[in-house]
């Protein structure tokens, strides 16, 4: 559900990730976007963070064993009551950066033999050689 308006943007979705991989995703998510972090709450699973233009804040949280809630949020210092500006920019950002390690971690696999990361549709490790 997104809400829109006064100068920020609410978006919250529903993910079918164990909690420690939605967690690891949205931090390596917001490293690479390189916005400004001021605080991150290991606890509540929250992180703060800011750009030029807003304040924003995520937080991830468990629904079951496999699913997640991740909450999205971004605003500026002031409401702003009349504007037809759009301010889904940075809310749009984090998702689609999110949603696309999502799949890059789901198009890998472990090798059994050495640990290493690969292609799921690799039939041999390129770090060992070992058959997948």
């Amino acid at each position: 559900m997104r809400i829109e308006g006064a100068g920020g943007c609410f978006d919250d979705r529903i993910y079918e990730l164990d909690m420690d991989t939605a967690w690891k995703l949205v931090l390596h998510s917001l490293s690479e976007i390189a916005w400004e972090i001021d605080d991150v709450d290991i606890p509540r699973h929250m992180v703060y963070f800011h750009d030029s233009d807003k304040k924003m804040q995520v937080c991830v949280q468990p629904i079951d064993d496999e699913t997640v809630h991740i909450i999205m949020d971004s605003m500026k210092d002031r409401i702003q009551i009349y504007s037809w500006k759009d301010e889904t920019g940075q809310v749009k950002e984090f998702y689609s950066v999110f949603e696309k390690k999502m799949r890059q971690l789901s198009a890998s696999i472990i090798c059994a033999s050495c640990g290493a990361k690969i292609s799921a549709t690799s039939k041999f490790c390129p770090e060992c050689g070992a058959r997948v």
